[in-house]
């Protein structure tokens, strides 16, 4: 079974590349067929084939021989891996497959706001609503606590952009409501503060050695991402554990 859910997940992950690329730029996610960016060479079955493609092509195209990046392999292999991980830690197939979702356009928003500092409202309003649907269909959250859950998440992130005059993007609150509808207000709060952790933690050496400053600009929707998925896989138990920290 697992074998199952790791090569559904690289060929979605093969999709999540393709959104990844285009949708920044705009461009549709249909067509024109997969090619190589360089030399618009249409791709063949077998150039297609996840991981496997760039292994045997040595990361280079065989039509112009330009470098394909290891991004894709990567996000291939890891979309894989978050299946696995859906299968195995959550119990009811319906939530499954609300975390295969999830975890899905978490990657797919995670790269494009590294690459580009943005989060294409055609994923995170997506998702928003995909997750208020299968809120019916899940026996793990009630429709009730999604919609808390988007009013934590977006509002909370909201006050923060206002109060802090636009150091705040519009994306990240529209992500962290898409979660929220997923995850539920308690969680997204949880997932909210970890991830600012977590960017912080990341961004100390760069603090440090001058090459960054307080005020530069940073994608934080890696940071929620990575938070939002340690939620979704661990947060009853991380919560549980805190509440009787504090007693």
């Amino acid at each position: 079974m697992y074998i199952i859910y790791f090569i559904f997940g690289l060929v979605t992950g093969s999709f999540l590349n393709v959104v990844i690329y285009r949708m920044p730029r705009d461009e549709s996610i249909v067509f024109p067929p997969s090619h190589c960016p360089e030399c618009e060479h249409e791709l063949s079955v077998r150039e297609l084939i996840p991981v496997l493609s760039y292994i045997i092509q040595r990361g280079r195209c065989r039509e112009c021989g330009g470098r394909i990046s290891i991004r894709y392999p990567l996000v291939e292999a890891g979309t894989g891996f978050l299946f696995v991980f859906n299968a195995h830690f959550i119990a009811d197939f319906r939530a499954v497959i609300a975390g295969l979702f999830l975890s899905s356009a978490l990657l797919a928003m995670a790269v494009i706001d590294i690459n580009h500092q943005i989060l294409p409202d055609k994923l995170t309003l997506t998702g928003l609503a995909a997750g208020f649907i299968l809120a019916f269909l899940r026996p793990d959250i009630h429709p009730l606590s999604a919609i808390s859950g988007v009013l934590a998440g977006g509002g909370f992130l909201l006050a923060i952009a206002l109060a802090s005059r636009g150091g705040l993007g519009g994306g990240d609150i529209k992500m962290m409501a898409f979660v929220g509808s997923f995850i539920g207000p308690a969680l997204v709060m949880l997932a909210i503060f970890v991830g600012a952790f977590l960017g912080l933690i990341a961004n100390i050496p760069g603090l440090i050695s001058g090459d960054m400053r307080m005020k530069s600009k940073l994608p934080f929707g890696p940071f929620l991402a990575a938070s939002s998925l340690i939620m979704w896989f661990f947060g009853d138990t991380l919560l549980a554990w805190y509440l009787n920290l504090v007693g």
